[in-house]
This record gives structure tokens, sequence and C-alpha cells, in this order.
């Protein structure tokens, strides 16, 4: 893989592992000053 594909592949990774609900939530107990309730999802 090129390293042109290799950031073009991360970058797909990175933003599907946005999406799932675990980042939301984690996001949030980080604001939130909290214990993130993880769901695996």
């Amino acid at each position: 893989m090129t390293l042109s594909e290799a950031y073009d592949y991360a970058s797909n990774v990175m933003v599907e592992n946005m999406l799932k609900l675990d980042a939301e939530e984690g996001i949030e107990a980080f604001i939130d000053k909290r214990k993130p309730n993880w769901q695996d999802k």
C-alpha cells in the first residue's frame, strides 16, 4: 500500500469509528467528566 493509500484507508477507518455509539458516549463522558458506559456498539 502506498503512503497515499494508507492515509485514505486510515481516514476511512477513523470516520467509521467516530460514527459508532461508543465514540459518542466516550466524547460525552469526557465532556461531562464521568466514566463512560460502553455498550460495544
